[in-house]
């Protein structure tokens, strides 16, 4: 397949934003201000887990976020996407 699924990737770059936006706080101290405990954010962080919707939600809430930040990462979905379309039309020819 041309296209490697990315999701790895993109999960990475997310665990790396979440590293970003905690900064020096710890994970205990983003624990006390949702609810999620310390142990889940650092496996979050970390990239160890899949989690849901709502742990990321959260999470934002923990860090004092919108949601939408913790998706802004350096990936370009754009060519991501068309060359998936591409793959997709070349394969169905």
């Amino acid at each position: 397949m041309k296209n490697e699924n990315k999701t790895k990737e993109i999960k990475e770059l997310i665990a790396q934003k979440v590293k970003s936006l905690k900064g020096e706080n710890t994970y205990a101290k983003i624990a006390a201000k949702c609810e999620i405990h310390s142990g889940k954010i650092s496996n979050i962080a970390n990239n160890k887990i899949d989690c849901q919707l709502s742990s990321l939600i959260e999470l934002a809430k923990g860090l004092r976020v919108h949601p939408r930040d913790l998706f802004n990462i350096d990936f370009d979905f754009e060519k991501y996407y068309d060359d998936l379309d591409s793959t997709d039309n070349s394969e169905k020819k």
